[in-house]
């Protein structure tokens, strides 16, 4: 067997926000996320996401293609030692590059190049996406609460 292609990671340019928005739309597709947006808000949220709210973007790449990216920020935890924790709102690697071992090796690029020794890392992982929690118990994370959620049916809020 070859050796893998050679993996970078670089922060996205505004050039790859289209593309970052049609995989966004993919990765909400595939977890089976019930977020309605459109590619140009998916777009526009990206723009948001790195203007005004503090997240970074990564885009992953292999032989010189973007293969996927990641989401992320460091955000205040008064339960760690730091103050802070990294929080991965969104890790996704495109389908056809998918189960070739190129999920984790992006994965530990970013861990190694992205944070710092002791960092805890958390994310969630909807109900919905078996495959998701499957790769992030691969990837050596752990369940460590369950988010439930209630619709409120036949009842509105009285005066």
């Amino acid at each position: 067997m070859g050796a893998s292609p050679q993996l970078d990671i670089r922060p996205c340019a505004a050039a790859d926000l289209d593309l970052l928005a049609r995989m966004n739309r993919e990765l909400i597709e595939d977890e089976g996320h019930r977020n309605p947006m459109t590619l140009p808000e998916l777009k526009e949220r990206f723009e948001r996401f790195l203007s005004h709210e503090g997240w970074s973007v990564d885009v992953v790449i292999e032989a010189g293609e973007i293969a996927g990216f990641a989401t992320h920020r460091y955000e205040p935890d008064n339960a760690e030692p730091s103050g802070m924790r990294v929080h991965l709102r969104q890790f996704y690697i495109v389908r056809s590059k998918r189960r070739s071992g190129i999920g984790q090796r992006a994965l530990e690029l970013l861990v190694r190049t992205r944070f710092k020794e002791g960092d805890r890392i958390f994310l969630e992982v909807i109900q919905t996406n078996p495959g998701g929690k499957a790769f992030w118990s691969r990837t050596g994370f752990a369940p460590y609460g369950t988010i439930m959620e209630r619709v409120v049916r036949g009842a509105g809020r009285r005066p």
